[in-house]
């Protein structure tokens, strides 16, 4: 069991791995953003894969229930694959995650997939730039202790 550490998160990555290369319908989310990278790998003749930034559901029903409603020319999904990620976005790329998936949605799918895989992980690092921002200037974040006077 191979792990990814970043900070205190511990991942088993040959699970992610082997998850990457068999589910149908992923989301990959990210806790601290309130966003999930949603990956929907079934195409037909209308549509080819999905792969979108979303927010966060508050449950695997109500995330297959909106895949339905945003392919509404696909069956309804039954499954979907939920991996906490709570490290950096980039770690995605850095643990072989991200090279793993794009391999798959070339195969699925074509050119504009993977470019719509690449557009979603760079809206994911804007996202990511601008919480870490708010937290160092202090915006929409509270400290837990303050220092004594």
């Amino acid at each position: 069991m191979r792990c990814q550490v970043d900070g205190n998160f511990r991942l088993d990555l040959d699970a992610v791995f082997h998850h990457m290369e068999s589910a149908q319908t992923l989301s990959i989310f990210f806790p601290l953003l309130r966003r999930a990278l949603v990956i929907d790998m079934r195409h037909g003749p209308q549509e080819g894969p999905l792969v979108r930034v979303m927010p966060m559901a508050r449950s695997a029903a109500d995330r297959l229930r909106s895949l339905k409603r945003l392919r509404p020319h696909m069956p309804r999904a039954t499954e979907i694959v939920a991996i906490p990620w709570a490290g950096y976005v980039g770690n995605v790329i850095s643990s072989g995650v991200w090279e793993r998936l794009t391999k798959r949605l070339a195969a699925e799918g074509d050119e504009k997939t993977v470019a719509a895989a690449n557009t979603a992980l760079e809206e994911l690092m804007r996202i990511e730039r601008h919480e870490l921002a708010l937290l160092i200037k202090g915006e929409q974040y509270e400290t837990m202790w303050a220092r004594k006077k």
